[in-house]
């Protein structure tokens, strides 16, 4: 705000909630974020990464950050004692069954070149050691970076899941329902190349020498912020990371919402700060 003589424009400052389970921009796009404020021609956003050496910046010029999708199966199975499994059909059998068949979908129905996720990050079913239960609840991420990818993934999902319990016996009336979390998802986060490639140019000149660098994506992490830039709303979005790590350490870094995880705050502050600023002081230049 000193500095108001060297730029000119409408700067708006997003506090956003909710962003772990990717609910908070979408709830704020709803709420009318660019109907009761200014909607803005660029949106920045940056997030700190134990994965990328202390103090550097990578900003990649399209995809950012994938896309996720929360899937929900219940599988259903009939009830028994556990010492007459004939007389039962066994959920338990049939969603341990669904997990390891889920992979199939990945490795055989995608281009090998497109990257995708299916992880089962919880199971629960089942009340004693010698009763077969009734039903087996399982709690999946799905990662894509494009939209046909993501279609294929969640389809995969139903026709294998129903599949495999048929294939176990499982009644017609009890085949597993897959529920998709229209909250809990999110599109994947794809940078404005245009702009994502003059920020970067801004940084390399106006940041100290070796600051930005090139870096891969070390997985399909995803983000929120997609839908602040979602290709309806005509906003130009850039996302970018700093490294949070000694550089010496990276490799064996504990990721992201590990109980290990650790990165040195200071550096990524001070940088991050300068980094948004020239930025959009640059955006916003008269």
């Amino acid at each position: 705000m000193e500095r108001k003589d060297s730029w000119s424009g409408t700067l708006v400052l997003i506090c956003q909630p909710a962003e772990e389970r990717v609910l908070g921009a979408k709830a704020m796009i709803e709420d009318g974020l660019y109907t009761r404020f200014p909607k803005p021609d660029y949106a920045l956003a940056l997030h700190v990464s134990s994965g990328i050496p202390l103090g550097k910046i990578v900003l990649h010029s399209k995809t950012a950050y994938s896309g996720a999708n929360t899937v929900d199966i219940i599988v259903r199975g009939v009830a028994g004692h556990g010492a007459y499994p004939h007389r039962s059909v066994d959920p338990v059998l049939v969603a341990s069954q669904i997990v390891v068949s889920l992979q199939s979908i990945v490795s055989r129905t995608l281009n090998p070149l497109e990257p995708g996720v299916i992880t089962v990050g919880a199971i629960h079913g089942g009340t004693k050691h010698n009763i077969i239960s009734d039903r087996v609840e399982m709690q999946l991420t799905v990662r894509s970076d494009n939209f046909k990818t993501r279609e294929i993934l969640l389809d995969g999902i139903k026709r294998v899941s129903q599949g495999v319990a048929r294939s176990l016996g499982v009644p017609e009336n009890l085949l597993p329902e897959v529920v998709i979390s229209e909250g809990e998802s999110t599109p994947p986060t794809i940078n404005d190349e245009e702009t994502a490639n003059f920020i970067k140019g801004v940084f390399e000149k106006s940041l100290e020498k070796g600051t930005v660098i090139d870096w891969p994506r070390g997985g399909m992490g995803a983000e929120d912020f997609a839908y602040f830039v979602h290709p309806d709303h005509g906003v130009k979005g850039v996302y970018f990371n700093i490294g949070g790590t000694v550089t010496e350490n990276v490799e064996d870094a504990p990721p992201h919402h590990s109980p290990l995880f650790q990165i040195k705050p200071e550096p990524p502050i001070k940088i991050g700060i300068e980094a948004m600023v020239v930025a959009a002081e640059s955006l916003l230049n008269k």
